[in-house]
């Protein structure tokens, strides 16, 4: 399967698109003339080998680090050059691999600084409850962090990016470090928060959690897009499965 150029959503203008971003480290080039574009309401995964270019994907969106050449649009918007904050603002929310959650807290205080900015507190419990319930933690608001596990811990960080209320939400590698029913249940949170209507991008190595979400996939490697398709046809392709395997 060869990779094709970047396609314009199916429903208007995309609401994120990559325009030949290439980025190099010194002679490294760890993303190669990448373009790529996201519909709005679409659930999207970004999957590769370890080095096939994911993290610095991932850093290209959030802005902690800026392309050598190409462009990134939110809303139509050139966001290339702006700041982390200021795509937060604009509605670009991310959810790390390592979790943002304060552990000595209660579930309940953790939502207090993402609600805060658009929120009276007098509003917080019901936004909160609303939010457990779509994650899987209702009647948990007065658990200490700690005391959850690992899965409960990254779908409390998956609520507070979604406490924000943004356009885009960037997933990196949401079901690291889970079980098998853990992972099942991320994949039914994150289908069930795309019904809504909610823009995902989901960044993983995992073809297995990858299948739980059935979307359009794209593959990267050594920085390139090197096929995209639903799943289905990426699972088959003789040419993906080299690059995961090393063999058919």
């Amino acid at each position: 399967m060869t990779a094709p150029a970047a396609k314009t959503a199916a429903h208007g203008r995309p609401i994120l698109e990559i325009r030949n971003v290439t980025k190099d480290f010194g002679g490294v080039r760890a993303t190669d003339d990448l373009s790529l574009a996201i519909a709005p309401g679409e659930l999207h995964c970004m999957i590769g080998p370890n080095g096939a270019g994911k993290s610095t994907f991932f850093k290209l969106l959030m802005g902690t680090i800026r392309p050598t050449k190409g462009e990134i649009l939110f809303n139509g918007e050139d966001i290339t050059r702006l700041p982390p904050h200021q795509r937060a603002r604009r509605g670009l929310g991310i959810k790390f691999q390592n979790m943002q959650v304060y552990s000595e807290l209660t579930v309940f205080q953790n939502f207090f600084i993402p609600l805060r900015r658009n929120h009276k507190p007098s509003a917080m419990p019901g936004l909160v409850a609303d939010i457990l319930d779509r994650i899987h933690l209702s009647g948990l608001e007065d658990e200490l962090v700690r005391n959850l596990s690992h899965g409960q811990q990254q779908w409390l960080s998956i609520g507070m990016s979604i406490a924000l209320e943004p356009k885009v939400l960037l997933l990196d590698e949401p079901a690291a470090g889970m079980g098998r029913d853990e992972t099942q249940s991320t994949a039914e949170i994150i289908k069930s928060l795309n019904a809504e209507g909610m823009t995902i991008i989901v960044i993983e190595h995992d073809m297995e959690f990858i299948r739980n979400l059935s979307s359009r996939t794209s593959v990267l490697h050594l920085g390139a897009l090197f096929a995209q398709g639903s799943y289905e046809e990426i699972e088959t392709d003789d040419d993906v499965r080299k690059i995961y395997l090393g063999k058919v």
